[in-house]
């Protein structure tokens, strides 16, 4: 798994995500879609590259079901001991706090390269932590107030207990 990291970190976190997310579908526990960027093709090159233009802000990585829980959620990774709240655009943190007026779960997935750990932040202690003036949070503090996402099997994270355990 190691190596994984050291040759994608910027995807590393979305890799594992999409794996949990097929197979939650396979096995009928949740449908989760990660969400395409909005753009559009201004021209075709060679070995299907193209060359594009954003048309919109994206709203948040993934949306989706589980267990009759509807959820939208940002996935960030960071190398440092902390995560830097401005990772977070705002139109999606704005976004995610629209979710949470509505009883949508509203969360942010971080993994930790230098800690190989994944965590839950729900929207609203991110909010606490900006209405704080906070431009980051420390490793420790995360690891001491947010659920840990374990890897339950080769490639795949235990979303399913934490939306659980969030959902009380």
């Amino acid at each position: 798994m190691n190596n994984i990291i050291n040759t994608n970190k910027g995807m590393y976190a979305e890799e594992i995500v999409n794996r949990t997310i097929s197979y939650y579908l396979q096995s009928n526990v949740g449908l989760i879609e990660k969400r395409n960027i909005p753009f559009k093709i201004i021209r075709a090159m060679e070995n299907n590259m193209f060359v594009g233009k954003l048309l919109d802000k994206s709203l948040v990585d993934y949306t989706g079901f589980i267990n009759d829980k509807h959820v939208e959620f940002e996935v960030k990774e960071t190398s440092d001991d902390k995560f830097a709240l401005n990772k977070i655009k705002p139109h999606q943190l704005d976004y995610l706090l629209r979710c949470l007026k509505t009883k949508i779960l509203a969360f942010v997935i971080i993994y930790f390269h230098k800690h190989e750990q994944f965590f839950v932040l729900p929207i609203s202690w991110i909010a606490k932590h900006l209405e704080q003036k906070n431009k980051t949070i420390p490793y420790q503090e995360i690891k001491n107030n947010c659920l840990s996402l374990p890897i339950i099997y080769p490639g795949i994270i235990d979303l399913e207990q934490a939306i659980n355990v969030i959902s009380k």
